[in-house]
């Protein structure tokens, strides 16, 4: 071993010779200032950490309640309910509008115009009709009987010793007393005197009365 010490020490001396001394990392300019900020950063961070770890407090829950009042219903009912007055029938004549008293044209008497109309358009199961089925009441012409728009006129002309009022209810109760020319006896029922009261005699005397044009 000794024998071959004389030739590896010499080539151990002069390998180290080539290679000279084995060069340290030297940090570039910018590495270096990068590396000194990432420093100051970290120890800037360091101070400004919280030491103290945040605990969570709770927030309280309201207890009040609220509870609804309710509105107080009335308590005092209508003791009656409103009642409506039935309207006046309108445009029927009345004796102070078509002359006053005195007035032959004018009904006097306990007559009412509304039942009378209302008369004259009903249908009477005795005769199987009404007195509207004979009579215009809105013209003088014929429908079956002599129209009756102005009727009362007519009659103060035409009827004497008998008053406009008086021929008309003498027509209804006894229609043969006086037949109209140009019209047969008999035309007309007979017996409106016993279907009808003397009170809706005179409601149907006060209507056609008031057939004025």
């Amino acid at each position: 071993m000794r024998r071959y010490a004389w030739i590896v020490l010499p080539l151990i001396a002069l390998l180290l010779a080539a290679c000279g001394t084995v060069a340290m990392p030297e940090w570039s300019a910018v590495a270096q200032e990068t590396r000194v900020a990432l420093a100051a950063t970290s120890e800037h961070l360091t101070e400004i950490a919280p030491t103290a770890t945040p605990t969570a407090t709770e927030t309280p829950i309201p207890t009040a309640t609220f509870t609804a009042t309710a509105t107080p219903l009335p308590t005092t009912a209508p003791t009656q309910a409103p009642t409506v007055e039935a309207a006046a029938p309108t445009g029927l004549p009345t004796a102070a509008s078509a002359g006053g008293a005195g007035d032959p044209l004018v009904y006097v008497g306990p007559g009412d115009l509304a039942r009378g109309q209302a008369l004259f358009n009903e249908v009477r199961g005795e005769v199987n009709f009404a007195c509207v089925t004979c009579h215009y009441f809105n013209q003088e012409a014929q429908l079956i009987g002599p129209g009756l728009l102005n009727v009362s006129r007519w009659a103060l002309e035409n009827i004497q010793g008998q008053t406009p009022q008086e021929y008309i209810h003498t027509s209804i109760m006894t229609p043969s007393a006086y037949v109209v020319a140009g019209y047969p006896d008999g035309l007309m029922p007979q017996i409106y005197a016993q279907i009808f009261t003397e009170q809706q005699i005179e409601d149907l005397v006060a209507y056609v009365m008031s057939l004025k044009s």
